[in-house]
């Protein structure tokens, strides 16, 4: 690959050369390195150029290029890479939203989300490109070809490019084939419509290819050819904010309904050289007020909602970003927990050193001479002879008082057998719940071992106690489905195998660290106390006697059994469960409400020490 410093290829010399007029088209601020240039060919690359937004980088593929015979299109084909990192999408936080109203639009066409959102995104640059900056996209696409007569998706994208440009028909269609004339009068109008709003637009335009190509969407195989670029995020993180963002989930609204495409609104000559419609269609202007809203609430919808983890891993998959489905999913519930979370601790600041005044001692010649004490020095002779009568004053430091109190740690349990909805698939109150106390704890400054159980050697969770947020939620995003039974082996060896688990709470001193067991569960908490429920002969053990009471005894933090389960049934639980409080939700989502208002009794405690 080649950059400027190095390019004695005469293409990639020429392409180069071109770097800075494709950086102009979009403004003088306008600011990138140059792009990277691949002399061999790119296996899998899928097309001659791709971008990253993570990255902020472009890349051509110099072999494909002349395979294609685009040697000349250089300008074109760099600046409308560039229009890539600067309108559409311009981050990848903006790119996984259109990716998701794409996704919305289209229904249940998964595969062709990254193709029909990138498409998007090139009708809106090009369309500007060749307006308004005097920028040959044209060119670059009739070098690309025509698309297949019976190719109804790339029919409409030629079809939509010769409106906007006020072309002749089959100049990037072939008009003996099966060109959607009425579906491109509206794309065209879309565009216009929401020129500056990649994000407004992307669900009807996802609408109209779902409703143009009904008959061809199973089969639809997007034609390479015609594919200009694509987009690649390999490695990058789930962009913040995309999680929780209520506006994905907008009801889609059709082209052929949207006040912003088909209303009255001002009209293109108005905002730019007074063209005159195409073949009786009027062309819209620049954004209306309704375009520019990014959520579209503008527009009057119904409320949205945010994305389920399933549909996330989905989204970004599509634009390229490698995760996998558990990464993902500890990403959502990070970004979902996040309201929930007790304050940052606000840590008093250390008081400063007193000092205290000490008795006189001779000074030396060899000591520092700001250190004579000049008032006691001629006090006790009026002659000063240095290292003789010479004498400095003593000084003591106190320390301030430090408060050793540590946050009490979380020692969680998640139940993940079947009665538990799959994290990573859909929203499970259980993991919110559970990110919500495993967080909240680390945030004020404690430890956190995280399980994630359900059916006999059915358990994932942390190496121990740990501060590393991304450890716990993977844990609490694990997920089996299996049976229910409580792992007390591990509780055990948690709590009473360690010698310095031993020492009872009340004789532990304010500096020592307690451990608070939580368990979020239902009915299958009662495998927790297997070992002193009653038998067949309706006897059981001394409930004082069994792992999880004389477990939490030592742990010296309290305990807290948290079941989606009837009040009479937890009351039984309670007879055999000293030491734990146990709490009843009736629902899933009271259980994130009880999750956040635990989280606060156990470290938000004087004002946001977290201190126990």
């Amino acid at each position: 690959m080649r950059r400027a410093a190095d390019a004695p290829d005469p293409l990639a010399a020429r392409w180069l050369e071109a770097w800075p007029r494709a950086l102009a088209a979009w403004g003088r601020p306008t600011r990138m390195h140059p792009p990277t240039l691949h002399e061999e060919a790119v296996t899998g690359a899928g097309s001659f150029a791709w971008f990253s937004c993570t990255d902020v980088e472009v890349h051509i593929d110099l072999a494909d290029v002349r395979r294609r015979g685009l040697e000349d299109h250089a300008v074109a084909a760099l600046a409308h890479e560039v229009g890539h990192h600067v309108l559409a999408p311009g981050d990848l936080l903006t790119a996984a939203r259109i990716a998701a109203r794409v996704r919305l639009g289209l229904v249940d066409a998964d595969r062709l989300v990254g193709v029909v959102a990138n498409l998007w995104a090139d009708l809106l640059i090009n369309d500007r490109l060749q307006r308004r900056a005097g920028v040959e996209v044209l060119a670059l696409y009739r070098g690309l070809g025509l698309p297949r007569p019976d190719d109804r998706l790339f029919q409409l994208v030629g079809r939509t490019y010769e409106l906007l440009w006020e072309l002749p028909r089959g100049e990037l269609t072939r008009p003996d084939g099966d060109v959607p004339h009425d579906a491109a009068h509206l794309c065209a109008r879309l565009v216009r419509a929401y020129a500056r709003d990649p994000v407004g637009g992307a669900a009807g335009f996802a609408a109209l290819v779902r409703t143009t190509l009904a008959e061809q969407l199973a089969d639809l195989r997007p034609d390479p050819r015609l594919v200009p670029c694509h987009q690649d995020e390999r490695g990058a993180p789930v962009p913040a904010g995309l999680a929780a963002d209520p506006s994905l989930g907008e009801p889609v609204v059709h082209p052929a309904l949207d006040p912003a495409v088909v209303g009255a609104g001002p009209s293109d000559a108005a905002a730019d050289e007074a063209h005159e419609p195409h073949e009786g269609t009027a062309t819209a202007g620049e954004p209306s007020a309704a375009a520019g809203d990014p959520t579209g609430t503008a527009r009057g919808g119904g409320a949205g909602q945010s994305l389920e983890p399933a549909d996330l891993h989905a989204v970004l998959r599509a634009i390229g970003v490698g995760l996998d489905a558990q990464q993902v999913a500890a990403a959502w519930y990070r970004e979902h927990a996040a309201r929930h979370l007790v304050p940052f601790p606000r840590r008093p600041a250390p008081l400063a050193r007193e000092t205290l005044l000490g008795g006189l001692t001779p000074w030396d010649v060899g000591d520092d001479l700001a250190d004579v004490d000049w008032t006691g020095t001629l006090s006790a002779s009026p002659v000063v002879v240095p290292g003789m009568t010479t004498v400095r004053r003593d000084e003591h430091h106190e320390d301030p008082e430090r408060d050793e109190r540590r946050p009490v740690d979380l020692d969680l349990y998640l139940d993940s057998s079947g009665s538990m909805p799959n994290p990573a698939v859909r929203r499970a109150p259980i993991a919110l719940a559970g990110a919500v106390l495993a967080l909240s704890a680390l945030r004020a400054g404690a430890r956190v071992q995280a399980t994630t159980w359900s059916g006999p050697h059915q358990v994932a969770g942390t190496e121990g106690f740990t501060r590393d947020a991304d450890a716990v939620l993977a844990a609490v995003v694990a997920w089996f489905g299996g049976a229910t039974s409580f792992p007390l082996p591990l509780l055990a060896r948690t709590h009473l195998d360690r010698p310095d688990r031993r020492a009872p709470a009340a004789r532990r001193g304010a500096h020592e660290r307690t451990t608070h067991i939580a368990v979020i569960s239902d009915d299958g908490v009662s495998s927790m106390f297997t070992d002193v429920l009653p038998g067949r002969d309706g006897r059981g053990a001394d409930v004082t006697t069994g792992v999880a009471a004389r477990a939490v005894a030592a742990a010296g933090g309290g305990g807290t059994l948290v079941l989606q389960t009837d009040p009479a049934r937890a009351a039984r639980v309670q007879a055999y469960a000293p030491g734990y409080d146990v709490h009843v939700v009736r629902t899933q989502d009271e259980l994130v409400a009880f999750a956040r208002a635990f989280a606060r009794r156990l470290w938000a405690r004087d004002g946001g020490v977290g201190a126990r």
